[in-house]
């Protein structure tokens, strides 16, 4: 795929590279969703709410965490949705797990509803980032915690697909953005790691993480 074409299916996989796009995006970003899930602290009864889970690759291990655990993810892409139910066709069926098709700018949920909320790689396609935090805010618990994972622009801006509508940003501007939508930033971490890229060529990832708390 040319590189605007990879950057529409990242932003929303569709169509008939739907499927190999999310196989894709299971392989690269694998090490920062298992970093953003581990700091999340999973504990007995959570209830979990991922935004861009794309065919829900890492609900079974949110699941499997700790005791009680209910998984909902949110995405986009309806392909991805369809997916994520096929994949996770136990879970759904044992009432651990749900997928909706949506923007995390206008959740169908109550507020206060989870315990911990994350993000990997969603970031960059929020024209309006503020306005999807203060809804991630609205259905977080007071005592919960929130976990968002980015490429770091200076990695991020030597790929060759996200000129094409990715915003990016460097991790102080993430804290600063948090604290405008009411949360507290606890810990930030960079990684840096070797791995494919989603174009599949092997690139040093730096990666920022960083774990709130609702003010």
């Amino acid at each position: 795929m040319e590189p605007q074409e990879i950057a529409n299916q990242l932003r929303c996989p569709n169509g008939a590279e739907a499927k190999e796009v999310a196989q894709q995006m299971n392989k690269a970003n694998q090490s920062t969703n298992h970093l953003c899930i581990d700091l999340l602290q999973l504990s007995d009864q959570d209830k979990v709410l991922e935004i861009g889970p794309g065919n829900g690759a890492f609900a079974a291990r949110i699941v499997n965490a700790a005791q009680d655990i209910h998984y909902t993810g949110v995405d986009w892409s309806a392909d991805m949705v369809s997916e994520a139910k096929l994949k996770n066709e136990q879970l759904l069926t044992q009432n651990q797990a749900q997928f909706y098709q949506g923007n995390s700018n206008n959740l169908p949920f109550k507020a206060q509803q989870f315990d911990k909320v994350f993000c990997v790689h969603t970031l960059y396609f929020w024209e309006r980032p503020l306005e999807h935090l203060n809804e991630l805010k609205r259905v977080i618990k007071p005592t919960g915690r929130f976990c968002i994972g980015f490429g770091d622009r200076t990695f991020m801006q030597e790929l060759s697909f996200t000129p094409y509508g990715f915003s990016l940003y460097g991790a102080e501007d993430v804290t600063e953005l948090l604290r405008s939508a009411g949360f507290n930033p606890i810990d930030i971490q960079q990684h840096v790691e070797t791995g494919v890229s989603n174009t599949g060529e092997n690139v040093e990832k730096v990666m920022n993480i960083v774990v709130c708390t609702p003010r």
